[in-house]
């Protein structure tokens, strides 16, 4: 396969993954190992080791944290799980005590529902944007496992200067 199938194909699973979106979130309460299979399907694609993504012991830590709120007689709701998803997608990058900011202050201003949405556009927006950028570098690369390589660096310095960029956002409240 060459280096423009390789990268499309890759291009191909970042669009593939779907946050929810609040209404296509279960409208009923889930208990903890409903909750933990439908993450598992919510991320799939998001992390390369998805089975280490979310597991109960991390949602009761999340409770602790106050990042979750605590579920009510051992069940679930949509806002556990929009609460979670932001979670989910956010700890690949940023520490626990950002996210909980990030949500904290959110809340301020809008809902649950309203943060899982846009978090979820803002996801989907970015894997195109960034599927997009990859096309163009693979276009201009030599043939290869240097082209690759080349491209799988750039993508690495881009999300270090991102994470930076909202470290300093973050950091100027």
């Amino acid at each position: 396969m060459d280096i423009i199938e390789r990268t499309r194909a890759a291009c191909d699973q970042l669009r593939a993954v779907h946050l929810p979106r609040w209404n296509e979130l279960p409208d009923i309460e889930l208990y903890m190992d409903q909750v933990l299979a439908l993450m598992a399907k919510y991320m799939k694609g998001i992390a390369a080791d998805e089975d280490k993504l979310l597991t109960a012991s991390m949602v009761n830590n999340y409770v602790k944290m106050g990042l979750v709120p605590a579920p009510v007689k051992k069940k679930y709701s949509r806002s556990h799980l929009a609460r979670l998803v932001i979670i989910c997608v956010m700890k690949q990058v940023v520490p626990m005590a950002m996210i909980g900011s990030f949500i904290e202050s959110g809340l301020e201003e809008y809902s649950e529902q309203q943060l899982l949405d846009m978090a979820a556009e803002y996801y989907d927006h970015a894997a195109a944007a960034t599927a997009e950028r990859a096309m163009e570098r693979a276009a201009a690369q030599k043939e290869g496992g240097a082209g690759l390589n080349i491209l799988a660096a750039s993508a690495a310095i881009r999300s270090q200067i991102e994470l930076s960029l909202s470290e300093k956002l973050s950091a100027a409240e």
